[in-house]
């Protein structure tokens, strides 16, 4: 019995010491898990801190969500030249597109000479930094939401092909002249200015110098302006400063035997031209919007009699990726403003306003991040109120990474205006790659439609979705239509109006077959340069 209990006695004891080890034992693990999930918070917490001050310097701060963990690789080994990393052994498991990809970006930095001397920040912060983003983003793009279903028929159009045939097209312009039923095509492979008749026949092609790289053209009077980007690649050192603006002197109304000559040379890489008389004089200015590459800027030359201009230039606004500009009233107070869309570094929708005298004050309607790849804007006032409200498209993808990633926060936004500089967006139209959008009545009923081309779009979808025709409903509902003639092609220009004089609106959409952009798809490059249509034309069918 006394041994009986000695032994249940020992037995307990050595169940009881067991337990307390097993308890000391999850109680470390508990403890060092706690501890690794404590250096992951504050090492979380530090990325985020660094993120607002090294990110948010010189655009606004990303949201970790916004891309993908392999597309943030790139996009921060982008980011690390601008501060100075060299080191980019953190790809070494990322493909070989992707370094050099970001080998070839660190080298423009230093071509620019803004390359930093020495890094901006050690390589403790830098891992923090990165591992702040690539811990935080999700593994795959996210996908668009509240897009409507897309019908595959174009009620409102007949599309025709035309004559004009160049292999592989870089169409960068397409102008309808009304007064003529003529459209002008401007292409930067063949640097040429063509002109074809209502049904697409081809009258004739021009080539100038110097040479062209058609982007915009502006027809007064016996005149037309045509802006040249001069260096579509982004080749070129920014300082070379290769775009210009030419005058041409018109013969008959047309271009066949029209002199040249350049009134403007020496601009950032351009993207826009706008003429409107700033100054009250009633002479017509010039407005530029000079992309450029690391820097840029929208400008203003003043205008002389005889449609020239004088060649000092006066820079409203001095940042690179300058889209387009546009002059209104926004204040009413008898002075033309400009709105500028930016989409580089500080994305965003600006307001040059007029304070006379050459001084213009800036007002920012929204500030985006720097993924957002904002392309073309345009007013209209679309719920009738009489206050201009903007049209803006964004989806440029060519800065993205290797992978062609989608974003769903690309496509068609509208904004309404409640005066005094406010404006709220009220409509979006989620589309991959969304490159221009155009608004008319298009289908006669007194509200504005929407025409958009996309020229980064999601080809590893079954049916690329490359131009939509978004008809309004009313309450700012619209029925998103499409074809399938339409979206075998690539569109990099587009224009709309009555190019058959029948008193409705139609539109002309311009190939552009290069790979940029489309890194990931060699297949789709090669069929869209050997089959893609140079130009289409989409005859509206209500008249």
């Amino acid at each position: 019995m006394v041994l009986s209990s000695v032994i249940t006695n020992t037995h307990l004891r050595v169940i009881v010491s067991k337990k307390l080890v097993i308890g000391a034992i999850l109680l470390i693990v508990i403890a060092c898990v706690g501890v690794i999930e404590m250096k992951r918070y504050w090492n979380q917490q530090a990325g985020a801190e660094l993120a607002g001050i090294y990110c948010g310097n010189c655009h606004l701060e990303p949201e970790p969500d916004i891309l993908p963990r392999h597309s943030w690789e790139v996009a921060l080994g982008y980011m690390g030249g601008w501060l100075g990393i060299e080191n980019i052994d953190y790809l070494a498991e990322s493909p070989e597109l992707a370094r050099t990809i970001v080998q070839n970006r660190h080298e423009v930095l230093r071509r620019e000479g803004v390359f930093p001397s020495a890094p901006l920040l050690n390589q403790e912060d830098w891992a923090l930094l990165r591992e702040y983003y690539l811990s935080s983003s999700p593994t795959r793009a996210l996908g668009q939401f509240n897009k409507p279903e897309l019908q595959l028929e174009l009620p409102r159009f007949d599309v025709f092909r035309t004559s004009y045939n160049p292999s592989p097209a870089v169409t960068t312009l397409v102008h309808i002249r009304e007064e003529t039923g003529e459209i002008y095509v401007g292409d930067s492979l063949t640097q040429s200015l063509s002109v074809l008749d209502s049904d697409g026949q081809l009258l004739v092609s021009r080539q100038f110098r110097p040479a062209i790289s058609p982007v915009d053209m502006q027809f007064v009077g016996e005149t037309a302006y045509l802006g040249s980007i001069g260096d579509l690649g982004a080749t070129q050192l920014a300082s070379e400063r290769p775009a210009h603006i030419s005058l041409l002197r018109l013969l008959d109304q047309e271009i066949a035997n029209a002199t040249s000559e350049i009134v403007i040379p020496n601009l950032f890489r351009m993207a826009d031209l706008e003429l409107a008389d700033l100054d009250g004089d009633s002479q017509l200015d010039l407005i530029t919007s000079g992309f450029g590459s690391i820097t840029g800027n929208v400008s203003m030359f003043k205008g002389l009699p005889g449609g020239l201009f004088e060649q000092e230039e006066e820079v409203l606004l001095n940042m690179p990726g300058a889209v387009k500009t546009e002059a209104y009233d926004f204040n009413d107070d008898g002075l033309l403003d400009v709105m500028a869309l930016i989409s580089d570094a500080r994305e965003g929708l600006y307001i040059l306003v007029n304070q006379s005298e050459g001084v213009f004050s800036q007002e920012m309607v929204f500030e985006a991040h720097p993924s957002y790849g904002h392309t073309y804007f345009e007013l209209h006032d679309f719920n009738d109120d009489g206050l201009i409200d903007v049209l803006v498209t964004n989806g440029d993808n060519v800065d993205s990474d290797p992978y062609n990633t989608t974003k769903n926060y690309h496509g068609v936004r509208i904004y309404l205006n409640h005066g005094n500089y406010e404006f709220e967006e009220t409509y979006f139209y989620p589309m991959y790659g969304a490159f221009r959008a155009k608004a008319a009545d298009f289908d006669g009923d007194d509200d504005l439609d929407i025409a958009v081309t996309s020229f980064y779009a999601n080809y590893a979808a079954d049916i690329p979705e490359v131009f939509t025709y978004l008809e309004n409903q009313g309450s700012f509902e619209f029925v998103p239509y499409t074809t399938e003639l339409v979206n075998q092609g690539r569109w990099l220009s587009m224009d709309i109006g009555d190019v058959d004089g029948d008193q409705d609106v139609d539109v002309v959409l311009g190939g552009g077959y290069i790979s940029v952009g489309l890194e990931a798809y060699p297949q789709v490059v090669e069929r869209l340069s050997e089959f893609g249509e140079p130009v289409l034309i989409l005859k509206n069918t209500l008249n």
